[in-house]
């Protein structure tokens, strides 16, 4: 098979795939809008049971969201088609509000977000809608990894011009720290999990489309930080 062949199999399969990923978005959508309304206890009380079941289905349903927008970033990443809507911004309020949406994740393991702040200058030029894709990630990726009870630490500062978000947890950190941006490469060793590999991939493509940078410091059996730097316009 040439390899001409063999590209135009990879693009048509790439190209079936994100047509696929994005015709499911509507249903999977459908779904989270009619469990919220299942939700309102002003329609019809639930008990507890009942509650459980619909977070249950609900997170289920985000988790699927999550996965097909990380195969449509791949697919526009790969074919040239990405591009950023930024705006200027409040760091500090636009990440309170990223970490008020995000907190139910760690309620079942009883875990605690601590966040430290010594910016100056608050603003920055963002694509608000991708860069809280990536804030979301790092706290998924935190709260998967730490262990029951432990403390997520954020902290907001700046290094010359530009912004800085860092994230650390404990745990049983990274081996091959770089690798996990690559694509497929999961640091998860639970086969009982589904992982994509995408994940920290669409986290430094984002990053690097915002001219900016993203690394990783991790010690085995100790702690992962992930860290990512932005220009501020």
């Amino acid at each position: 098979m040439t390899n001409l062949l063999k590209n135009k199999i990879s693009n048509d399969k790439e190209s079936m795939l994100a047509m696929v990923s994005h015709d499911l978005k509507n249903p999977i959508n459908a779904g989270i809008l009619a469990v919220k309304l299942l939700e309102n206890k002003t329609l019809s009380p639930l008990n507890p049971y009942q509650e459980e079941i619909l977070e249950n289905i609900f997170t289920s349903l985000k988790y699927m969201k999550n996965l097909i927008e990380n195969i449509l970033d791949r697919y526009k990443f790969n074919n040239n088609a990405y591009k950023l809507n930024k705006v200027s911004v409040d760091f500090s309020i636009f990440v309170n509000s990223v970490l008020d949406r995000a907190k139910y994740i760690f309620l079942d393991k009883s875990q605690t977000l601590r966040l430290s702040n010594s910016l100056n200058n608050n603003i920055v030029e963002i694509d608000l809608l991708e860069i809280e894709r990536v804030i979301s990630n790092l706290l998924s990726n935190s709260c998967r990894y730490s262990p029951s009870g432990s403390e997520i630490t954020i902290c907001l500062f700046e290094k010359g011009e530009n912004i800085c978000f860092s994230i650390e947890n404990l745990g049983a950190g990274i081996q091959n720290p770089c690798s996990v941006f690559d694509k497929f490469v999961t640091n998860n060793d639970n086969s009982k999990t589904l992982a994509t590999g995408l994940g920290l991939y669409i986290v430094k493509e984002i990053i690097t489309a915002h001219q900016g940078e993203v690394f990783i410091e991790s010690e085995v059996n100790k702690f992962t930080r992930v860290t990512f730097i932005l220009p501020r316009k």
